[in-house]
């Protein structure tokens, strides 16, 4: 079980439910990065557990397997928007969310660098978002901090991790350069992941 809600299941493994309200979140990582196992996806995933409330919008910056937007469906996100520079990821993404019943009309995977391509920025910003996520690495995530506080609405999370310990400080910098407020910051291991707020 990898949080409170939500189980992880690689698709070759059986496995039945322990309660009724456990969600399956079932996964062929394939060539793309993400099986909820290593500690900076497991933080992540936590944090959507706690966070996600029915009827959100989420996205999630470097989606590898896509397994954080999915989970952020399968916990009552109205619709998700994820993107990775790797094309794989985007049949990666889009197979393992028909592996959950998540279909197009909820779920949309794009592919691109949202730091240089201003269309697919603009796909993204067409409005602003309660949740946005990123399981990257620092220098991306540092880079991303200005992006993601543009995206999030009032009040809204930036749920980040990748983080390798001798790095935090840099990361906490840029987040608060990027006018979001760090609520919590979570240790499994070397790595960190941060939950920052947009402030008012």
């Amino acid at each position: 079980i990898v949080t409170k809600s939500v189980t992880v299941v690689p698709v070759w493994i059986k496995y039945n439910k322990i309660s009724d309200k456990e969600k399956i979140l079932w996964i062929n990582p394939g060539m793309a990065f993400g099986t909820g196992s290593h500690p900076t996806t497991r933080m992540c995933l936590e944090y959507i557990d706690e966070l996600v409330k029915e009827g959100d919008s989420v996205v999630d910056l470097g989606c590898g397997s896509g397994i954080l937007s999915i989970a952020a469906l399968i916990l009552g996100a109205k619709d998700a928007i994820a993107v990775d520079i790797d094309p794989i990821a985007e049949t990666i993404a889009y197979e393992n969310a028909a592996l959950n019943g998540i279909g197009k009309d909820r779920y949309t995977v794009l592919t691109g660098d949202v730091l240089t391509d201003s269309a697919l920025r603009e796909k993204i910003e067409a409005k602003r978002y309660p949740i946005v996520t990123a399981n990257i690495v620092a220098s991306v995530i540092i880079a991303l901090a200005p992006y993601a506080a543009k995206l999030l609405e009032e009040g809204g999370k930036f749920i980040t991790s990748g983080i390798i310990d001798t790095r935090e400080d840099e990361v906490v910098a840029a987040l608060t350069a990027a006018g979001l407020s760090i609520l919590e910051i979570r240790r499994g291991g070397d790595w960190r992941a941060i939950l920052a707020e947009k402030r008012a």
